[in-house]
């Protein structure tokens, strides 16, 4: 009986100890690649190509397009239902000149000459999200397994980038009595490099094999592109005039990289040590 007592006391607390201890199995680190995907509806994805298009859009509609973006991530369990994560997302995806703009081709006349008009083709978007996060897994669980949401900060970085070759617009000019076709096509530095934040936020699960490689799945969003979906729906005329050709670039994209980060659902591979 004494034996009984002996075993219960020295291993019931062994147990409490070990229940609590951050980790699964006391692996706290945690680090692998992720995929993230969600349909290219209205806007063109990398390749030019969108599922509906829109009316005044460039893209290729009609086709069976997705967004594409590629994750690497490592994590840290600092608490037995907590862990904080950094990751790098990368991505590319165009922007299929839907909105117009106003240029003013004569600036050595007082009043100016304004020509308004819809540039042709697209131009690409090249970009990393920089997150910083926590993951709060569910009761019964232990990070890093199981149901966890997760909330964090998102830096977006990206460069537009066009070819003036491919992307302009034609328009007819009637001087001293010359009528002419002209070909615009100055929409600022050919390169052009934008920050964004954003709250990122999501739900997933984990699941761990042979105690060291780990699957997680789920869905993300990001707050404020989550936030203006209505407004942007109809496309970025809904909330911004016909921008002027030297922030044309500027205005537009960052209505693109919001509807690319609007929510994707994502797969990631990982491995625990």
């Amino acid at each position: 009986m004494k034996l009984l007592l002996l075993l219960i006391t020295f291993t019931i607390p062994t147990c409490i100890l070990n229940c609590q201890t951050p980790g699964y199995m006391g692996k706290r680190f945690s680090a692998g690649y992720g995929f993230h995907f969600g349909p290219a509806l209205l806007g063109s994805n990398g390749n030019g190509k969108s599922i509906f298009g829109r009316n005044n859009g460039n893209a290729k509609d009609g086709e069976f397009a997705f967004n594409r973006l590629h994750e690497v991530y490592i994590e840290y369990a600092i608490k037995t239902r907590f862990s904080i994560g950094t990751s790098a997302i990368f991505y590319k995806t165009t922007y299929d000149n839907g909105m117009e703009f106003t240029a003013n081709v004569n600036r050595n006349s007082p009043q100016g000459t304004y020509i308004y008009g819809q540039p042709s083709n697209l131009y690409t978007i090249k970009g990393v999200n920089y997150l910083v996060y926590g993951k709060l897994f569910y009761g019964k669980y232990i990070a890093p397994w199981g149901r966890y949401m997760c909330f964090g900060i998102n830096i977006r970085s990206y460069t537009a980038s066009y070819n003036p070759n491919k992307m302009s617009f034609t328009y007819n000019s009637y001087i001293n009595n010359i009528n002419e076709n002209i070909t615009f096509s100055d929409f600022g530095p050919l390169k052009q490099h934008y920050t964004k934040f954003d709250i990122f936020a999501g739900f997933g699960r984990t699941r761990i094999l042979a105690d060291k490689i780990i699957f997680d799945y789920g869905f993300n969003t990001n707050m404020y592109s989550l936030l203006t979906t209505l407004f942007d729906a109809g496309g970025p005329q809904n909330f911004i005039d016909e921008p002027d050709n030297t922030i044309y670039i500027k205005k537009t994209s960052a209505f693109r990289v919001r509807n690319l980060n609007r929510f994707n659902v994502f797969i990631k591979v990982g491995y625990l040590f």
